[in-house]
């Protein structure tokens, strides 16, 4: 019997995950470009794909989407700020907080596909992504960033266990990433204090849930 084709597999929520993907390697062309606040754009529309890929998965079902989905994260959510941060920059010492970023970053995205729970263990890396861009179009001095990605490689594979954005949170979390998209440095400034609360409470919120 003739197997399937692997493009036979593909299913609605999918094309969410293909979508993160994409949108963050236009990111990382326009990083390149120097076009940094639509480079901004686009790696936070992946984010907003790889939410609905989670929720379209979750009601509708989807096969290749537990397996695509590390890699998208892994182009849009860890390369991507990685080149933003340097490109932008223009400093070589930036090199080692990077690979310090990606590597911890693909070892939580591993952990998490080998561990599949209702809930993140370790800072996801959408969350880190949002803070290093964030932060870059804020002007935040070259220091500040280097301990960031120090700080945000650490928190993404320390065993703290981080609660998904679901209801009304996911609306507020949406609204918040559009008007983000304004490039208006108000609102820029807000989804970065949005995803500082998301960060140091995000735990004490899942831990009271799951003790109920």
């Amino acid at each position: 019997m003739m197997k399937r084709n692997i493009l036979e597999k593909l299913s609605f929520a999918d094309s969410f995950t293909i979508l993160n993907g994409v949108f963050g390697l236009i990111a990382i062309f326009l990083i390149i470009a120097k076009n940094f606040g639509m480079a901004f754009i686009f790696i936070l529309l992946a984010v907003l794909a790889d939410g609905m890929d989670g929720i379209m998965a979750r009601r509708y079902g989807g096969y290749l989407g537990q397996y695509m989905d590390e890699f998208a994260d892994i182009v849009s959510f860890l390369v991507a700020p990685c080149v933003f941060a340097f490109v932008y920059y223009g400093y070589a010492y930036l090199i080692f907080p990077s690979a310090f970023f990606l590597i911890f970053g693909i070892l939580h995205l591993i952990n998490y596909h080998l561990n599949p729970k209702d809930y993140f263990l370790g800072l996801t890396t959408p969350a880190s992504a949002i803070v290093i861009g964030c932060a870059i179009l804020l002007s935040a001095p070259v220091l500040l960033s280097f301990l960031l990605f120090i700080i945000l490689s650490l928190l993404m594979v320390f065993p703290i266990p981080y609660p998904r954005i679901e209801k009304h949170f996911a609306i507020i979390a949406c609204i918040v990433i559009f008007l983000a998209m304004s490039l208006i440095k108000e609102f820029i400034f807000l989804l970065l204090i949005f995803t500082f609360f998301y960060i140091i409470f995000g735990p004490f919120y899942l831990m009271k849930k799951l003790s109920l």
